[in-house]
């Protein structure tokens, strides 16, 4: 239920095409229309839903299929409501590490709906652990890429603009590193309700910020930049650093959520908050270039052991198996 995309709308459009390649019929309900077309082969169908009524309309249309997936509460109560008409097992991936309901009222309904999923998948131990008993965990996969080249003096920031995500720590260890005096430029790709806040901290700081908004294309950019900063304290999975991963980029990240799972690198991980030990694991990567290539490379065959979308696709499939009796 969403007509945005981020960073779930994103994992599920790479699923998709995924499942797709593999030839099954592939249905998408949810998320900006005209982002998610672009981002799955014409052979997915997508359908627009912006509440959970018009997923549940669309549900109650889409005829019986083997296994409806949802993800997040909104989609999960829709397909759980609409089951008698589509009579599909449910399957649930928790994206978030907290309980279901912000209210008494809206905790007791997704109770209910809990107990109507076949399966509940959650997204990393961090979220696991937070969202209560019941779930399985599966990381999250992402393309294998191919390992950036040409990479330039550039520290990159790409994520929400939201209180959550922590951006000014990055902002302030970038200007407390001192790298923009040795020719590093900061880039900042996202979009959020901090992005005026962003500015004006850069500029006290006496920071030069690229803002670049909304990034189509995230590969290309992580292909080419230098160090990847992922403040987020509590991040649930954090799909970028694994994109980043992916193309050997370093990243320095926060000690914290689902980082200690992905990045895992004692050495480039900094406590929640620390503006002085983001800034001095940047200071000692950016002089560093051998430490840099190494750094990346690790984090780039990690990825291709833990957190690959084929690996990732062709366990969805079994457990959709399982559930559907085949």
């Amino acid at each position: 239920r969403s007509d945005t995309f981020a960073g779930v709308e994103r994992y599920v459009s790479e699923v998709a095409a995924a499942l797709s390649s593999l030839g099954h019929e592939v249905v998408v309900v949810g998320g900006d229309p005209a982002a998610m077309r672009a981002a799955m082969p014409p052979a997915v169908e997508h359908r627009a839903a912006e509440t959970t009524a018009q997923v549940a309309g669309e549900l109650a249309r889409c005829g019986r299929p083997d296994i409806v997936h949802a993800h997040m509460s909104a989609a999960e109560l829709a397909a759980v409501a609409t089951r008698p008409v589509h009579r599909a097992p449910v399957v649930a991936t928790r994206h978030f590490a907290s309980r279901r309901g912000g209210s008494p009222l809206s905790r007791a309904v997704m109770r209910t709906v809990a107990r109507g999923l076949a399966l509940e998948i959650s997204i990393s131990n961090f979220v696991a652990d937070a969202s209560g008993p019941g779930s399985v965990v599966l990381y999250n996969g992402v393309r294998d890429q191919p390992e950036g080249h040409d990479r330039e003096r550039t520290v990159l920031i790409m994520q929400r603009l939201e209180p959550e995500k922590d951006t000014a720590t990055a902002v302030r260890a970038f200007a407390a590193s001192g790298l923009q005096e040795q020719g590093w430029r900061l880039q900042v790709a996202g979009r959020g309700s901090q992005r005026d806040e962003v500015c004006a901290l850069a500029a006290k700081l006496g920071v030069t910020v690229e803002l670049l908004g909304f990034v189509s294309d995230p590969q290309s950019l992580l292909a080419s930049a230098g160090l990847l900063v992922a403040p987020a304290p509590a991040e649930p999975f954090g799909l970028t650093v694994v994109e980043a991963m992916a193309t050997g980029l370093p990243v320095v990240a926060s000690r914290g959520g689902a980082h200690v799972e992905t990045v895992a690198a004692d050495g480039l991980l900094f406590p929640p908050y620390d503006v002085e030990a983001c800034a001095a694991a940047l200071r000692r990567l950016a002089g560093d270039l051998p430490g840099r290539v190494r750094a990346g490379a690790g984090l780039r065959l990690r990825q291709q052991g833990l957190f690959s979308l084929s690996y990732h696709v062709a366990v969805l499939v079994v457990e959709y198996g399982a559930r559907a009796g085949r």
